[in-house]
């Protein structure tokens, strides 16, 4: 079983590799709030957030943390990042979500909506949030 550090990274990688595959400028974020930088006709700050296998209860849900900090856990917002990008680690794959479409400290998605072309489509919608 991979430590909670080789799941985030192997998360930040699979969620890099996706944006750069969309022709997205890539990079990982120097300053502390985000993991990565990215440009695609404007800037994007990415949160990514890795779910290392689906829900016990519901095996056909993966749920991840949108909350930052060790301690008090809070919400993340627009104040840390843009985009979050929620990677199903044992698919490989990723769905983007603008900050802004995060309603709480915990999110769920079925495992089904990571299809073929996923991030493609749930990049395009999470940029237009951005003000």
């Amino acid at each position: 079983k991979l430590s909670e550090t080789s799941v985030g990274l192997a998360g930040e990688f699979i969620a890099a590799a996706a944006l750069v595959e969309l022709g997205v400028q890539t990079m990982w974020s120097p300053v502390d709030g985000c993991d990565l930088l990215c440009y695609d006709h404007s800037f994007y700050r990415v949160e990514v957030k890795t779910a290392s296998d689906t829900e016990a209860a519901r095996p056909k849900m993966f749920r991840w943390g949108t909350c930052r900090g060790s301690k008090k856990k809070v919400m993340v917002t627009t104040d840390h990042c843009d985009v979050v990008a929620l990677v199903a680690l044992p698919l490989r794959r990723v769905v983007f979500r603008s900050t802004q479409q995060i309603t709480g400290k915990n999110t769920r998605l079925a495992a089904s909506r990571f299809v073929d072309g996923c991030e493609q489509l749930t990049w395009a919608e999470a940029k237009k949030w951005k003000p």
